[in-house]
Formats: structure tokens, sequence, C-alpha cells
């Protein structure tokens, strides 16, 4: 049988403005109010999910603290950029 299509998909974005919550409520089957208990994330977490059959979603969690975003963009741009399909940066908007 083919192998699976594996995409790289990025979770970007400052601390605290929701990447691991929609990760968990998206891909986990989490409840929003579950995602309370989730703790920063610490440089970047990597999950895979079978999304629509045959393709496989490479999920890269990274962490929004400044020293990972700069880090990211600097010392490991070529790391994390490389064949990435898809970049997701979430923004925390208060009204």
């Amino acid at each position: 049988s083919c192998l699976p299509a594996m995409k790289i998909v990025l979770l970007m974005g400052k601390s605290g403005s929701g990447k691991t919550s929609m990760r968990s409520i998206i891909f986990a089957n989490y409840i929003a109010r579950d995602t309370r208990r989730l703790g920063a994330t610490i440089d970047v977490e990597h999950s895979h999910v079978r999304f629509l059959g045959n393709l496989v979603l490479n999920l890269w969690d990274c962490g929004g603290q400044d020293t990972f975003m700069e880090n990211y963009f600097t010392s490991q741009r070529d790391n994390i950029f490389r064949n990435v399909e898809v970049l997701i940066y979430t923004l925390c908007v208060s009204l």
C-alpha cells in the first residue's frame, strides 16, 4: 500500500495565544474547558495526526515565549521552516 502523505504544519504565535488549545480541540477531541489545564509549550512539541484518510499532519506546536520565538527566526530558522506546507499563526485579540 502507499505510504501516507506527510505534511508539516507549524502552529506559531505569542505565548498564551491558544496554539496548544486549538491543536487539542481540533485534533485530540478536547472540550474547551479542558484546555485550561494545559501548560506553556517548551520549545517545539511534535505530534502526528491522520487527517482525511491518507494524509498525515506532522504538527509542530511552537512555544510562544520570546526566547523561543527569537530562536525560531535566527539559530533554528533552517530547521523550523524547512519543508513546511502550512503555517498557522494565532493571535490573542481583546475587545
